[in-house]
């Protein structure tokens, strides 16, 4: 399984914690596949589970379910583009990915 694969399966799913669950499931697994971009995988599959811990036995507005989807595919996406850069640039785009979450991310 390919981050590719798992980021569109991500997209084509529902809002709800299942999803965030699976998707962070197969983000670790994928680690010790693609050791070399580990931490690619671990910053976003960390806000998947994040989201599961906080809000798997809740009832979560739809409108928020989506939107935090729509920033873990935000992350999805510009993770993706940077697997094919040099390991600098692929750095670079991890640590914008990471402080974003951390500093701009407040909903899981």
């Amino acid at each position: 399984m390919t981050f590719k694969e798992i980021t569109e399966r991500f997209a084509r799913s529902e809002s709800g914690s299942d999803s965030f669950k699976l998707f962070y499931k197969e983000a670790f697994e994928l680690m010790k596949a693609d050791p070399e971009n580990a931490g690619l995988y671990f910053v976003v599959g960390v806000a998947a589970q994040t989201y599961v811990i906080k809000y798997e036995d809740q009832a979560v507005d739809p409108e928020f379910a989506d939107r935090a989807k729509a920033t873990l595919e935000g992350f999805n996406q510009r993770l993706l583009g940077a697997l094919d850069m040099e390991p600098i640039d692929r750095l670079k785009v991890l640590g914008e990915v990471a402080v974003e979450y951390e500093w701009e991310v407040d909903a899981f």
